[in-house]
């Protein structure tokens, strides 16, 4: 890891990033089974920011799919929330149990909801976040299709590997999930509404902020730099 990078994970570690995610996600992102009736109580969470560049977490919260309660992917929803805080992205994710799930449904609430606020702030590149398991062998997989679901700008996945190398992440795949269903986030967002997408899936042992701070503090830092990068691109 070089000086650089080194230092912007110290600035991170400074701010105790750690307890403001865990405070983040008791307030704005708690596990629970009771659902929610859309058109009656808001199940989102999005905020707008001053770069065009949208941060997505969709299972933020527990979901359903094929009528069973399906977890949460822990802290993605903390991780979009401090995103925009820390870069000025525009983000959005689930905070209530609504009864669908936003990677799979057609028709969906979510996806309305998103394809609303890329058009309203012209969003010139979507990054969905999601959750791995912690055995799976890769640290983060960026999934895009086989670089179909990057329009073009298929340096794209390889700018924000970059990013995470220089934060010390050796344990990079492409494509592991590749988000080619045809109702994925990132699919929807290339096909639908012409915006190049990410889907970037993270180990859970860097969404741990209170068992592995500095772990997080690292996470953090790698997603910043490849907002950054892919910003300056």
């Amino acid at each position: 890891m070089n000086h650089k990078h080194q230092q912007l994970i110290t600035e991170y570690t400074r701010t105790r990033l750690n307890e403001e995610a865990v405070s983040i996600e008791r307030v704005y992102f708690y596990k629970t089974d009771k659902r929610v009736d859309p058109k009656q109580e808001e199940p989102f969470w999005y905020t707008t920011g001053d770069i065009p560049i949208l941060i997505s977490a969709p299972h933020a919260v527990r979901h359903f799919r094929q009528k069973k309660i399906k977890m949460s992917d822990e802290y993605t929803g903390s991780i979009a929330y401090l995103l925009n805080k820390l870069t000025g992205c525009h983000a959005i994710a689930v905070t209530k149990l609504y009864g669908g799930d936003p990677n799979v449904d057609n028709p969906c609430i979510y996806k309305e909801k998103l394809a609303y606020l890329c058009k309203q702030s012209k969003i010139k590149l979507l990054l969905d976040i999601h959750g791995a398991a912690r055995d799976r062998e890769f640290d983060v997989d960026f999934g895009t299709n086989n670089k179909k679901n990057l329009l073009g700008k298929v340096c794209t996945d390889e700018t924000l590997a970059r990013s995470f190398q220089n934060c010390g992440f050796s344990k990079i795949s492409f494509d592991y999930f590749a988000a080619s269903g045809p109702n994925t986030i990132a699919n929807f967002a290339a096909r639908e509404l012409g915006i190049p997408a990410v889907q970037i899936e993270i180990n859970k042992h860097y969404r741990v902020p209170a068992q592995n701070p500095q772990g997080f503090h690292r996470l953090m830092a790698a997603l910043v730099e490849s907002i950054r990068s892919v910003g300056r691109g």
